[in-house]
């Protein structure tokens, strides 16, 4: 299926059901989020502890607007993906039904990722992508996959063997783009996370280390928030619990070790920005969409 082919289903008004097959739905989900977002679905719910570190502070990759599921409020015809699996179906009182009812009246499209296709909202009679106003979009790796030719069309690439989180995928380009070094995994780019200011997932953890009323990064309060750093993690790239909390721990460590990395003032200032900038002056953003979103992201930060 064609990128192309993908959006038209997207944008269709009603209900539009994607699944994606993980090995345990209370992870990962998350990390389809930013292939939906890039095809003009800007507006989100899920589960509001998939935001949050041990229930407190709620943090997100950038690219879409949150929405709490019981607080949705969006003018006429506007567009939402919803998340969710089969736990928060059936056994909280977080079900989607409500805007499954909604969205298969009214004007807008309702895109629902859920972790299997026999997902079947709560009191329906049928799994949902086989109702009269669904449209079954397939799986989440056929999107990836989409994703993957449309990139190489453009002259890009999805360098990263272990992970389907597009964002995740063109912070690795971009870093790649600005130093001339490949990554080819996850760990490998946070490993080189710390050292490059310039890449926008650099920012995510500007605000995870920030604290009210104090300058530049703190390290996180507890020996608790280190391991739900590490799920937070998990719900968005394709680790294991050993893998994710290892990486928070060295995040974390870094930061205890040196409090000017994650602070915003000093990325500004960075050295590593000159050849950021640089490199922004090869992309052609006039001729691509991808060019255009890494020559705003390497911009933002001047």
């Amino acid at each position: 299926m064609s990128l192309e082919m993908i959006q038209h289903r997207l944008t269709r008004t009603g209900v539009a059901v994607i699944y994606d097959e993980v090995p345990d739905s209370r992870w990962w989900l998350l990390r389809t989020l930013p292939a939906i977002s890039y095809l003009g679905i800007g507006q989100c719910t899920f589960p509001t502890s998939w935001r949050q570190l041990d229930g407190g502070q709620q943090y997100q990759f950038p690219g879409y607007d949150y929405h709490v599921l019981g607080g949705i409020d969006l003018e006429e015809g506007s567009n939402l993906c919803a998340l969710t699996n089969e736990y928060y179906e059936s056994q909280t009182q977080y079900s989607i039904q409500p805007l499954v009812t909604e969205f298969s009246t009214g004007e807008g499209t309702l895109v629902v990722i859920t972790e299997n296709e026999r997902f079947t909202p709560d009191g329906g009679q049928r799994p949902l992508s086989q109702e009269q106003f669904a449209t079954r979009v397939g799986s989440a790796d056929r999107i990836y996959e989409a994703f993957s030719e449309y990139y190489n069309q453009e002259g890009w690439e999805l360098p990263l063997t272990d992970t389907q989180n597009l964002f995740v995928q063109d912070n690795a380009s971009l870093y790649s783009l600005v130093t001339g070094e490949d990554l080819s995994n996850t760990t490998e780019l946070f490993d080189r996370l710390p050292e490059a200011p310039y890449l926008p997932l650099y920012w995510v953890f500007c605000d995870v280390f920030a604290r009210p009323n104090e300058y530049g990064s703190v390290p996180l309060d507890s020996d608790d928030q280190v391991p739900a750093l590490g799920n937070w993690l998990r719900r968005r790239i394709e680790w294991d619990r050993k893998t994710a909390i290892d990486v928070a721990k060295t995040l974390n460590r870094t930061v205890s070790d040196d409090g000017s990395t994650f602070d915003p003032s000093y990325a500004r200032r960075s050295p590593k920005l000159r050849d950021a900038r640089t490199a922004r002056q090869r992309l052609a953003p006039e001729e691509s969409q991808i060019d255009a979103r890494y020559h705003g992201w390497l911009s933002d930060i001047n």
